[in-house]
């Protein structure tokens, strides 16, 4: 099963695209977020039965609740949007989209917070109407000097190297190298491919980010 996690606020398509986009199944959870308190209640419910009238006609089965997410003090609400993704049972799938601004930001907050708890992460473009899946940085991770020192060699090479190029420049054991990059590419600072008998690696947004704290 999976959990589907969303801000709403008046517009429902910014949830109902992307669930539509990624497909539910009958055992599936929707979860929608909301402040405690609204300038507009009437309107925030109509939008909460339009994503419930849609989902009744793709999937009767499919439940939906509604967090209310206390918004006044933003460390709470941060907190409380945490308590919420760690209670999402099965696959957990994200939508970064919508939603009232004081609600939104300690959602994110929260979700990137809990990079490892989310399988995947959404958004619905108000520019062109499009869903995009977003590869969101793991902020979380505290690298050992050694690692770091890997990862900084691969940015001093422009954030694509090979394994033989990154053991000649960062003057290290090749069997140190190649740890080094499982490693980081556990934790999804890196990426890697083999082409023949040569190792490629590549950074992502994450390890960008890492190599900037140094």
């Amino acid at each position: 099963m999976r959990t589907y996690l969303s801000p709403i606020g008046f517009n429902s398509t910014s949830v109902t695209r992307p669930l539509l986009r990624h497909g539910l199944d009958m055992d599936d959870r929707v979860v929608v977020v909301r402040p405690t308190e609204g300038t507009d209640e009437a309107r925030s419910k109509e939008a909460i039965a339009d994503v419930r009238r849609l989902l009744g006609e793709i999937e009767p089965d499919i439940s939906l609740s509604v967090e209310r997410v206390p918004h006044d003090d933003f460390e709470e609400a941060v907190l409380y949007c945490r308590d919420i993704i760690r209670a999402a049972e099965g696959e957990l799938v994200v939508n970064l989209s919508g939603g009232a601004r004081d609600v939104f930001l300690p959602f994110s907050t929260a979700v990137l917070s809990e990079f490892g708890r989310v399988s995947r992460t959404l958004c619905f473009s108000d520019i062109d109407g499009r869903v995009r899946e977003l590869n969101l940085p793991n902020l979380s991770v505290e690298l050992s000097d050694s690692v770091a020192k890997t990862l900084i060699a691969i940015e001093q090479l422009g954030g694509e190297t090979s394994i033989p190029e990154l053991t000649e420049t960062s003057d290290q054991a090749k069997s140190t190298v190649t740890r080094h990059v499982a490693e980081l590419e556990s934790y999804g600072a890196v990426v890697s491919e083999k082409e023949g008998k040569v190792k490629h690696v590549s950074m992502t947004l994450t390890g960008q980010l890492l190599a900037g704290r140094r």
